[in-house]
C-alpha cells in the first residue's frame, strides 16, 4: 500500500490530534469510531489488524490529517488506576503541574495537586459547561469546541485554568488543567488510552 508496506510488522497508534478528532463527540461517526479502535485494546496495534475492520483509504486519509502515527515495535497501555497513573503524566499536561479527571456528572473521578474542594468545584463547573455545549448542539448551534480556557489576564496568552470535553465508550469526561494545556504530547494519548482499555472501574 501506498501509506505502509509492512503492515504485519508496522505499529499504529493515535497522535494527540487524533485523540481529539477521535473522542471529541458523544455520538462518533464511523471514522471515529475507526480512530478510537487503536486505543481500545492492551497493546498498540498492526496495520494489518486494523485494516481487517477499516478500509485503506481511512488509514490514508488519517496518515495525512496527522490524526495516527506509526511505531516500530507494540506499547503496551497503561495499567494503573487514575489516581496512580495521573501523577505520572500530570507535569506533561498542565503548565502547573494540577490535573483533575472529571465525569460529565460533575463527579470528580481523580485528581492531582488540586485539594478536594478545588477539585469538586471544579467538576461541576466542567459538568455545567459540558451540558451548556450539549443543549446548544441540539438547538442547532454546531459547537465544534473540544475545549474551554479560562483568562485571568486581559491579554489572553496562558489560561489559567481549561476544561478539555471527551467521550469515552458513550460517558463523557472533562480533563481539568491548571495553567497553560500541554496536550499536544504523547501523555495526553496515554491517559486517554488508560481510561478506554480500563474504564474507571479502578478508579480511586
Amino acid at each position: 500500500m501506498a501509506v505502509f508496506e509492512n503492515v504485519d510488522k508496522t505499529y499504529i497508534t493515535l497522535t494527540p490530534a487524533g485523540v481529539f478528532e477521535g473522542f471529541s463527540q458523544s455520538d462518533p461517526s464511523a471514522k471515529q469510531l475507526a480512530l478510537q479502535a487503536l486505543l481500545s485494546y492492551r497493546e498498540t496495534m498492526l496495520v494489518a489488524t486494523w485494516l481487517e475492520e477499516f478500509p485503506e483509504l481511512w488509514l490514508e486519509d488519517f496518515m495525512e490529517q496527522g490524526f495516527i502515527e506509526r511505531l516500530s515495535s507494540f506499547l503496551p497501555a497503561p495499567n494503573l488506576p487514575l489516581d496512580q497513573f495521573l501523577p505520572y503524566v500530570v507535569a506533561s499536561l498542565s503548565g502547573k503541574r494540577r490535573a483533575a479527571i472529571a465525569s460529565d456528572e460533575g463527579f470528580c473521578l481523580a485528581r492531582i495537586g488540586y485539594s478536594q474542594d478545588e477539585a469538586d468545584m471544579l467538576s461541576v463547573a466542567a459538568a455545567d459547561f459540558s451540558g451548556f455545549m450539549q443543549r446548544q448542539k441540539t438547538r442547532g448551534w454546531a459547537v465544534e469546541s473540544q475545549a474551554i480556557s479560562f483568562f485571568q489576564a486581559v491579554d489572553l496568552l496562558v489560561p489559567e485554568t481549561s476544561f478539555v470535553f471527551l467521550w469515552i465508550d458513550g460517558a463523557g469526561y472533562a480533563l481539568i488543567l491548571d495553567g497553560e494545556p500541554l496536550t499536544n504530547n504523547r501523555a495526553f494519548v496515554e491517559l486517554i488510552w488508560g481510561i478506554k482499555t480500563s474504564g474507571l472501574r479502578f478508579a480511586g
